[in-house]
């Protein structure tokens, strides 16, 4: 029995840190990116990004087409929730949206127990306790982002969005693996980001240059985390993985404080400390 357990940690823990890495980087790159792009723009080349990434993994793991009904409606709903946390961090600092979208694994973790029969032990529950008093430490004490532009309705959205898409995304990539998922989210994503962005150039060249690159290079590494994630997520508790991924907002705020000059105040540094308690607790439950 014990053999079994370490084999599934091994299977989704590397995964799921790798996308916890990459989405922390992401999440900052992501506020340089809006200072100078519009959202419309963003979204369109992060779609663009994500398509170079999957396309070529559907090709060594076919799609499962049983799956494609759920997983294109979870589609539509993922981009829906990405322009809404995308709009919040244009609105507000990367240190209070990406903190308070963070409580949306609470949801999740509880329709995995209370849906999935998923069990954590004591201090895997701890661990998601801890993930999410982070979260509201570390979003208490912020204003309101620029002034005429409210941002907390649109933060609120987010996480619930979020933690319903997430325990979805569980259901559809069990035993499926997540090609479908990816190939759907994609197209929606492409169909979106030309929709709204129709009037923006799309200006590879500069794109392609100075700040551009980097963004480009993170959103490319993004599209594998979220193949990763998903890939842990499919043979993994979701009431673990889904807390234990999204701890990447106490990364977040603590990058955006030190590259992005946000402030910091005492509640917040002791809400990235829980957030960091938290990686520990959840990354040892297998």
């Amino acid at each position: 029995m014990r053999i079994e357990r370490v084999d599934q940690s091994l299977t989704w823990l590397p995964l799921a840190t790798f996308a916890l890495l990459v989405w922390s980087a992401q999440r900052v790159l992501t506020k340089v990116a809006l200072v100078r792009w519009s959202t419309a723009r963003f979204y369109r080349w992060t779609a663009i990004c994500s398509t170079a990434v999957y396309v070529p993994f559907a090709a060594f793991v076919p799609p499962d087409s049983s799956t494609f009904g759920g997983a294109l409606g979870l589609s539509v709903l993922m981009a829906i929730a990405f322009w809404v946390t995308t709009e919040a961090t244009r609105r507000a600092p990367v240190s209070a949206v990406a903190p308070l979208t963070a409580t949306s694994p609470a949801l999740t973790a509880a329709l995995a127990i209370s849906l999935l029969g998923e069990r954590p032990d004591v201090l895997g529950t701890l661990g998601i306790g801890l993930a999410i008093v982070a979260a509201v430490l570390l979003a208490i004490g912020h204003g309101t982002g620029h002034a005429g532009q409210p941002w907390l309705h649109l933060a609120v959205a987010s996480l619930l969005l979020q933690g319903l898409g997430a325990f979805i995304a569980k259901v559809v990539v069990t035993g499926s693996g997540p090609t479908t998922l990816l190939l759907t989210s994609v197209v929606v994503q492409l169909a979106v980001g030309m929709a709204i962005a129709r009037d923006e150039p799309l200006a590879l060249r500069e794109t392609l240059t100075g700040r551009g690159v980097a963004i480009t290079f993170v959103l490319i590494a993004a599209g594998l985390a979220t193949i990763g994630y998903l890939s842990a997520l499919s043979v993994g508790p979701a009431s673990i993985i889904v807390p234990f991924v999204a701890t990447s907002p106490s990364l977040g705020g603590l990058a955006g404080i030190a590259f992005l000059r946000e402030g910091a105040t005492r509640r917040q540094l002791a809400g990235i400390a829980l957030g960091l308690a938290a990686i520990v607790l959840l990354a040892r439950e297998p």
